[in-house]
């Protein structure tokens, strides 16, 4: 069975491993274990956890993406385990040989299934769809159009009244988009190391500074479901400046959730092992159709 479950640490505590289980002592209060093999994400939002270095092993040997966080609460980095595929440099090569117009053929399949999420994404909380299903068929090789800003500017004044998307902005929704867009990232880089690629090298994203381009790429088809997610929070009133701790679960277990892929309803989680086997079987056969990706279930 898949592992599902996803730890938020909030508490100043110890965390450790004995028997394969991560061992949660927080300070006098009594410990509680989770086998490791049921653990998909971490995530350490206090700064005052202490972890032993068995445990970060495990962690790495199982695959897990443990997350730290900022002081504002938003996950600021990724633990992801060191080239653990036996095939890593033949997949390097491959990868880092990757051809401009197969970057730009990769590009526009995924931008053309982020524009047609958006417009199901729409479509689910009954918003007018229509500009955005007339742009998801017009997106180019390279999308030299540039019209996923174009379809981005039409859906958020769509999906949320008199909002604006600010990665820097403090209100309460921009603050959950941040926080949930970073575990789905997360994820998906911790998929694409486990098949062998790198991250740093992506198919648009280039940035020297970037550690993660390529998630940063492949996470783009994803970001629907945690507009979802915080739209469903905001009709529940639930968002705040400071985001409770059932904020915090409700978009951690985003990865939990369904999407659709080969017509069947597959978890997130699944779905960015699917991505990233699927994108290094593209990357073998140069041909983008190869690469699968999610359509909101």
């Amino acid at each position: 069975m898949a592992a599902w479950r996803s730890i938020l640490v909030t508490k100043p505590c110890k965390l450790s491993l004995k028997d394969m289980q991560l061992v949660y002592k927080p300070y006098e209060e009594e410990s509680i274990k989770v086998p490791l093999e049921d653990i998909t994400v971490i995530v350490l939002e206090t700064n005052q956890a202490t972890i032993t270095t068995a445990l970060l092993s495990q962690i790495a040997e199982k695959n897990i993406a443990m997350f730290s966080c900022d002081s504002f609460h938003i996950p600021n980095g990724c633990f992801t385990p060191f080239h653990q595929h036996s095939r890593l440099s033949q997949i390097a090569h491959i990868q880092t040989a990757m051809k401009l117009p197969l970057k730009k053929q990769f590009w526009q399949k995924i931008i053309t299934q982020k524009i047609t999420n958006q417009s199901a994404m729409l479509h689910k909380f009954e918003k007018e769809n229509m500009q955005l299903e007339v742009l998801k068929d017009k997106v180019k090789s390279g999308d030299s159009e540039n019209l996923e800003a174009l379809a981005a500017r039409k859906y958020w004044k769509l999906f949320f009244d008199r909002f604006t998307r600010d990665q820097k902005a403090l209100d309460p929704k921009n603050i959950a988009l941040n926080y949930g867009y970073a575990i789905v990232r997360g994820a998906v880089a911790r998929s694409l190391v486990a098949y062998g690629l790198l991250p740093t090298f992506g198919v648009f994203h280039s940035s020297e500074l970037n550690a993660y381009n390529l998630a940063d790429d492949m996470i783009e088809p994803l970001r629907p479901m945690v507009d979802m997610v915080v739209k469903k929070l905001e009709l529940e009133d639930e968002l705040a400046v400071e985001m409770g701790v059932s904020v915090k679960s409700a978009l951690i277990n985003i990865l939990n959730m369904q999407m659709r892929l080969n017509n069947e309803n597959v978890t997130i989680v699944s779905i960015c092992d699917i991505m990233a086997y699927s994108f290094v079987k593209a990357l073998k056969h140069n041909d983008v159709n190869h690469l699968k990706l999610p359509e909101i279930a």
